[in-house]
């Protein structure tokens, strides 16, 4: 059985520009802004996860569980085409940092 990997990125490039895979428009008049798409999946999406944390998931603030991404390039400011190349440079999960390239390093103290 074959299992394609779940990338939230080609998705986000089919809710923005209404193209599927093959570049074709469909559902035409249905797509979506990226600060509307940033909200689904993050602050509208917290009860997918369910549970009892259910309610410290969807936005990041004091006392809530701040799982987040630092992505390699400006998700508001990428061309559409860009969206679905889009890839975490930096990811934290709990507090912990379970996945870092080493690309943000190369910043520097000064974040230059």
């Amino acid at each position: 059985m074959q299992i394609a990997p779940l990338n939230p990125w080609i998705h986000a490039y089919y809710a923005v520009t209404g193209k599927n895979a093959l570049g074709q428009e469909i559902n035409a008049g249905q797509q979506l802004n990226r600060l509307e798409l940033l909200r689904l999946y993050t602050r509208a999406n917290q009860w997918f996860l369910g549970g009892e944390d259910e309610q410290l998931l969807g936005s990041i603030e004091v006392g809530r569980l701040g799982d987040l991404v630092v992505l390699n390039e400006d998700y508001f400011d990428v061309p559409d085409e860009t969206l679905k190349k889009l890839r975490s440079v930096l990811t934290v999960v709990g507090g912990a940092v379970v996945h870092n390239d080493g690309s943000l390093a190369k910043l520097g103290a000064e974040g230059t």
